[in-house]
């Protein structure tokens, strides 16, 4: 069986409008999609967002969710050049968590560079060069 990669990865937000905001200014996805699904407590909203082939499908409940199913860590995003996001990144008002990214010699043949921050929701979110 061969995969050719993820078609999306799906983020449970509080509020799509806010989520939708930081996404498209801070990170310049662009939404592709948005639909309206009826449950019996109301409507679920959902917007597909994109950068660089990279779907995220930010989704809205009429109500409180308790997840008990698993977590995902955080969503990474490729970058080419970190120093250049980081800056335009910091423009924009965005704290990372360790001030500077990581440099990681082991990781991948050439190593990579990595820095951690936060998106409306609290997710955790990474840009990641591949060196």
């Amino acid at each position: 069986m061969k995969m050719e990669g993820f078609a999306h990865v799906g983020l449970f937000v509080n509020d799509i409008q806010s989520s939708v905001a930081f996404y498209t200014k801070v990170l310049d996805f662009k939404l592709i999609w948005e639909s309206i699904n009826q449950c019996p407590e109301g409507d679920v909203l959902v917007k597909f967002i994109e950068n660089g082939g990279s779907v995220i499908e930010l989704v809205q409940f009429p109500y409180t969710l308790d997840r008990k199913d698993g977590w995902f860590d955080h969503i990474a995003m490729n970058v080419e050049d970190i120093d250049a996001v980081i800056k335009v990144l910091e423009e924009k008002g965005i704290e990372f968590e360790e001030g500077s990214y990581t440099h990681a010699p082991q990781t991948f043949p050439n190593g990579s560079k990595w820095v951690m921050f936060r998106g409306p929701d609290g997710e955790h979110l990474e840009l990641n060069e591949k060196l």
